[in-house]
């Protein structure tokens, strides 16, 4: 009995390694291009976001805007009304996301999945952490 039980954990832990996976480089390929969509940041504000894929291959380019800052959130973190935000090094983390980094390093854009031209990120900028869903243009 005790065999079969670590035998069905380890089948459990390579299926579930398979499963996720997460991104890989044949995802890139639909990634060129203007995305756009919401932010959710503190307070739960919706703000409008853009993001603009310059090319299509490690390492990515792309630029973020996020427009529609409340005043309270501008004054909270220090940013201004609308957050833009331009990197030129993201590359597939070994968890099977993309991670870009922004000049100030503790600044980053993370994409979390990308699927059916929809995408799930988050970012971390200025002590600002909010959500991001965006759709392909």
């Amino acid at each position: 009995m005790k065999k079969f039980i670590v035998f069905s954990a380890i089948a459990l832990l390579c299926a579930s390694v398979v499963f996720a996976a997460g991104i890989t480089k044949k995802d890139l390929a639909g990634l060129k291009g203007s995305w756009s969509g919401t932010a959710t940041g503190a307070g739960g504000a919706s703000l409008v976001t853009t993001i603009e894929f310059m090319n299509d291959a490690e390492p990515l380019e792309a630029t973020i805007t996020i427009t529609n800052v409340p005043m309270q959130m501008q004054t909270d973190y220090n940013v201004k009304a609308t957050i833009t935000g331009q990197s030129k090094n993201g590359k597939i983390t070994s968890s099977g996301t993309i991670m870009f980094l922004g000049a100030d390093p503790s600044n980053f854009f993370e994409i979390t999945s990308i699927k059916d031209k929809k995408m799930s990120a988050w970012f971390y900028a200025n002590g600002l952490r909010g959500t991001v869903s965006a759709t392909k243009k």
